[in-house]
């Protein structure tokens, strides 16, 4: 029974994991989707907004990866 009980409670725990990495990827879309296409966004001083930029595309290509798996 133990056994069965820490198996669920490890599945819960992968499957909120998603959830949480979904949602962060859906916000990291959004920062990247403004600053790119945004006129406030791209008002952004443009070494600040290229830094932000770059962070946010890595940020997005690490969540898939994790996603993906």
């Amino acid at each position: 029974m133990k056994e069965h009980d820490a198996e669920f409670t490890s599945f819960r725990d992968d499957e909120e994991h998603v959830k949480k990495m979904t949602e962060w990827l859906k916000i990291q879309e959004k920062k990247l989707d403004f600053l790119l296409n945004d006129p406030k966004g791209k008002a952004v001083a443009p070494e600040k907004r290229e830094k932000w930029i770059k962070e946010s595309q890595e940020a997005i290509a690490m969540a898939r990866a994790e996603l993906s798996k």
